[in-house]
């Protein structure tokens, strides 16, 4: 049944190929593309249930099982083949904007997202407080570096966070989430021809940060919290005190994606010495303002706050992760299990990715597919092949009890 599905779909059959060096044996490999194409079209919850009833003909939930946690394929292979398929198809979209002599920016986000569990023994869980929620929640919680390039976006690393006690209790050592964040940061890979921008909340912004995205030779953006403190001029005050003091007539609006905001920028020093641009910025028609750094001096107002927003992106990816690909539908225990689900989860996400790149450098200058339309339309793909299927076994004189067996075994 599978191939009849992968031979319906010549760029599902390109992309799966590509990974077959990972896998020892055909079985591995096979159950590598019925975890995908369960990934992509099951509706249902994506824990080992679902995935193993959503493609006919595949083994029981036990083979599965012991496929994500003892079967050796190598999954750092799964994780170079997947990335270094995207990176070829961003600097194919960058070749399409690139301005001569100039460097194209793309941004590196950093951020974390709390996927919430109700099982205590699973592997890794811990209590964290949810942003959402307001409170405390069970779950793991994932650091991710999300890269923004020529309008699209993929998840470049993602590192489940430990707490210290959990880590004492498991003998691992311990990485707190903003060491965790620079790790990512300090290992990312830049693309040719490009200008990194590193994008992170207030959590992430700190001095450690600074040093490494300067010592990468990457460029700053990020929230500070109102008791940030700043030195203009010839003084020094936190980032709420200088909002209350600064004259009416010294800010200014700009629109930004549709909306306006109140700003004022200035160049300041931070208490560890580096020199940022300082932005504060408050939405028309709401009364919090926001607090902005960047390590690029020369950016507009206008461009900084644009660049800041495209943090959203992540969110996005999030919310499709969860959605659409069953990264928080797990259920095991097992931590090795676990992190090769949200792998595959990667692997899922990154092929519908690449129908949007496909699609956007196609003769169509109007398409503008969305993950879950490109979704949707592989799900009847897998409609189409699961009728041809039961077509051919009818021709073949098979009755229905028989065809039935062959793809509901």
């Amino acid at each position: 049944m599978l191939e009849t599905i992968i031979e319906n779909n010549a760029s599902l059959s390109s992309f799966v190929s590509e990974f077959r060096s990972a896998f020892r044996n055909k079985g591995q490999n096979g159950h590598f593309i019925a975890y995908l194409v369960a990934l992509w079209v099951y509706t249902g919850s994506k824990n080992l249930t679902g995935i193993s009833q959503a493609v006919p003909g595949r083994r029981d939930e036990s083979s599965i099982y012991r496929f994500l946690t003892v079967q050796d394929w190598d999954e750092q292979e799964v994780k170079r083949t997947r990335l270094g398929m995207l990176n070829r198809k961003a600097r194919r979209a960058l070749k399409a904007i690139a301005k001569p002599g100039e460097l194209t920016p793309v941004f590196l986000i950093i951020d974390d997202s709390l996927v919430e569990k109700t099982g205590k023994k699973i592997e890794g869980v811990s209590w964290h407080q949810s942003h959402i929620s307001k409170r405390s929640e069970l779950g793991h919680v994932w650091v991710t570096g999300q890269l923004v390039v020529a309008g699209y976006s993929y998840a470049v690393e993602w590192l489940l966070y430990r707490r210290q006690s959990e880590c004492e209790q498991a003998g691992v050592a311990f990485l707190s989430k903003p060491k965790l964040a620079q790790m990512i940061v300090s290992q990312f890979d830049p693309l040719p021809e490009t200008i990194t921008y590193v994008l992170t909340d207030s959590w992430y912004s700190s001095q450690d940060m600074l040093k490494v995205c300067e010592k990468r030779g990457f460029k700053y953006i990020g929230a500070v919290r109102p008791n940030r403190k700043f030195k203009v001029g010839g003084h020094t005050q936190q980032a709420r005190t200088w909002v209350q003091t600064i004259a009416n007539s010294a800010f200014a609006r700009v629109k930004v994606k549709g909306a306006h905001y109140k700003t004022w920028s200035a160049l300041g020093t931070l208490s560890s010495g580096h020199q940022v641009k300082i932005l504060f910025n408050r939405r028309i028609g709401q009364k919090k303002w926001h607090f902005l750094i960047s390590t690029d001096l020369d950016l507009s107002v206008h461009t900084l706050l644009r660049f800041y927003l495209t943090r959203w992106e992540v969110e996005n990816f999030y919310r499709a992760a969860k959605q659409n690909f069953g990264w928080g539908d797990y259920q095991m225990r097992n931590l090795v299990a676990i992190q090769r689900h949200v792998l595959l989860v990667m692997v899922a996400h990154a092929f519908i990715e690449f129908q949007r790149f496909d699609a956007a450098l196609s003769a169509n200058p109007k398409a503008h597919p969305t993950l879950g339309s490109l979704q949707r339309s592989l799900r009847r793909t897998v409609h189409r092949a699961t009728i041809q299927r039961v077509f051919e076994l009818a021709n073949a004189g098979f009755d229905l009890d028989s065809i039935y067996l062959r793809l509901a075994a």
